[in-house]
């Protein structure tokens, strides 16, 4: 097991209060692959089966063709997918060459079926993501 991806997964903030145990139970259950720029990871509308870590490089994010905070290195997405098996809710495109680990529906599924904290900070993270975009196309 290389202690460069696990430290690297230690370092993004959904993983941050995890021990190396849990890790590299982690570590197990992704794979690691590399694109070039301009590659579409998620389709808005289009079922999602993927769930993707951001572990180098950039990506564009746009919800209802309207640009959002682009994400960078540590950032992840597809959870939302992943937890209620319905369509993107974004499209991501990389804009610049990205390394991702990247986790099936069933590989999500045994990582966080054992752990409630892993899943209270996924569940968490997607909750922050959804009402920041509610809020933005509906303003008070």
């Amino acid at each position: 097991m290389s202690d460069s991806k696990i430290d690297a997964l230690g370092r993004v903030p959904l993983f941050a209060g995890s021990s190396r145990k849990e890790l590299e139970f982690l570590i197990t259950r992704t794979d690691e692959v590399s694109v070039p720029a301009g590659k579409e990871l998620i389709k808005q509308g289009s079922p999602g089966d993927t769930f993707y870590l951001l572990l180098d490089g950039e990506a564009s994010v746009q919800v209802d063709g309207r640009d959002r905070p682009p994400l960078k290195t540590g950032s992840f997405f597809g959870e939302i997918s992943m937890l209620d098996r319905g369509p993107a809710t974004a499209t991501v495109v990389t804009t610049t060459p990205a390394k991702l680990m990247v986790m099936s529906h069933a590989q999500f599924r045994d990582a966080i079926k054992g752990n409630d904290d892993l899943l209270s900070r996924v569940m968490g993270a997607m909750a922050e993501r959804l009402r920041r975009d509610s809020l933005d196309r509906n303003p008070a």
